[in-house]
């Protein structure tokens, strides 16, 4: 592992040539989905290329005939939450709206799966997690480039990643906040590995993490940017040097950050936008009076908004409410149950770690620690935004129960040796 851990580039080539069709797909897919060649480059976004990816992906797995053995109570509550989509469609208010949206959530099943099943070994994980850190750093340094040639003032839609699913300031401030502790993580797992000119290269990915936060000029990325750091400092082991570092960041965001940013954190709950917001979450928590076990129906929120309150159809603008109006109490509650199936995973993955030499087992036991954080910041920045069907949840669950596997399968063969 210590030549993967290097990452030099010849190593991860070598690698590469050696993997599987399959592993090379889900790759592709990644790199597909938050890079966005497609979008960057308009005369080529002619086909569904991440859908068409899946499915040679899934027919690549199934030709190889390899028992999946990935055990995880993340894959019931997967089934269980496509149940209830499926029935809150047949019951919502339009099944042929939610229809047309079943693509979009079977696909996120469907690369749950292959993730899981096909980035089985913790050389397969760290060059997906490379990969993953660097098209976010390509966002990143785009909204940051955008940011400081615009005269690093207040931009009142922020600065977004790009095209594609973070193409919004609010949609990319969300990726900001899984991206930052992920990639500080990852440095701090392999940076011993690494000569100085390379520590310093990572360090970027972090530190450009922090300033697309800031660059996003939104006020929930800015929050969901503070718990993220918050969350990572109580669970330092190093309380000084985290206090040190805490207060050193908070003190560069609050010199960096717009006068008009900070007005509008002093206007919370009293401007136009508050007040759409907490306007759109009580129609929300109606909607689950009206449809309490199955919900309005999948993807239904903008036809039951003009439907019942004579609304304009605006997003609700929180997770937690997308799920609970359009899904019922019968989707939130498995929605809220894998949050906590991460958390345990994550938990569980750490122990094994802790188990053997940490020395050993200290990548797999930092990014559990990075995918935690990860969902804090997505939890938390994703209570102003409407994301819950984006990859951030998914792929990050995916990545979870990927690692959770990977240490498993380490110690089984630990135990064998």
């Amino acid at each position: 592992m210590t030549d993967i851990y290097k990452l030099e580039f010849k190593n991860i080539m070598y690698t590469l040539r050696n993997e599987s069709k399959v592993y090379i797909i889900v790759l592709l897919y990644l790199f597909l989905e938050y890079f966005r060649p497609q979008s960057l480059y308009p005369t080529i976004d002619i086909l569904p290329y991440g859908k068409i990816v899946i499915s040679m992906g899934l027919i690549g797995y199934a030709l190889q005939k390899i028992k999946n053995n990935v055990r995880n109570s993340a894959n019931i509550l997967m089934v269980m939450f496509l149940t209830v989509i499926l029935m809150s469609s047949f019951f919502g208010i339009s099944l042929n709206l939610s229809m047309s949206y079943w693509s979009d959530i079977i696909a996120w099943m469907l690369i749950y799966y292959l993730i899981t099943n096909v980035v089985n070994t913790e050389k397969r994980y760290v060059i997906f997690m490379l990969l993953f850190l660097l098209c976010s750093f390509k966002m990143a340094q785009f909204s940051t480039r955008g940011w400081i040639t615009g005269g690093r003032g207040y931009s009142t839609w922020g600065f977004g990643g790009g095209p594609g699913w973070f193409h919004n300031s609010g949609e990319f401030g969300i990726q900001m906040c899984v991206y930052f502790p992920l990639a500080f993580y990852f440095y701090m797992a392999l940076k011993e590995y690494w000569p100085k000119w390379k520590r310093m290269a990572f360090t970027l990915f972090p530190l450009t993490g922090l300033m697309g936060m800031i660059t996003s000029s939104n006020r929930g990325t800015l929050v969901g940017g503070a718990a993220v750091i918050i969350w990572m400092f109580f669970k330092s082991r190093y309380r000084v040097k985290a206090l040190c570092a805490l207060l050193l960041v908070g003190t560069l965001a609050f010199k960096l950050i717009p006068e008009e940013q900070i007005t509008r954190f002093q206007q919370a709950g009293e401007d136009k936008t508050s007040v759409e917001r907490l306007d759109n979450w009580k129609k929300g928590l109606k909607m689950a009076e009206m449809y309490p076990v199955l919900g309005v129906g999948y993807k239904n929120w903008q036809i039951a908004d003009r439907q019942f309150f004579d609304g304009n159809g605006l997003l609700s603008h929180n997770i937690f409410v997308e799920c609970l109006s359009e899904l019922g109490y019968a989707g939130l509650t498995v929605f809220i149950l894998l949050i906590f199936s991460t958390f345990t995973s994550n938990s569980q993955t750490r122990r094994i770690a802790l188990t053997s030499s940490l020395n050993e087992n200290k990548f797999i036991y930092y990014m559990a620690h990075g995918l935690d954080a990860a969902l804090v910041g997505y939890l938390v920045s994703g209570f102003f935004v409407t994301v819950l069907f984006y990859p951030y949840f998914w792929i990050n669950l995916s990545m979870t129960v990927a690692l959770n596997n990977i240490a498993k399968s380490r110690r089984v063969s630990h135990a064998t040796t």
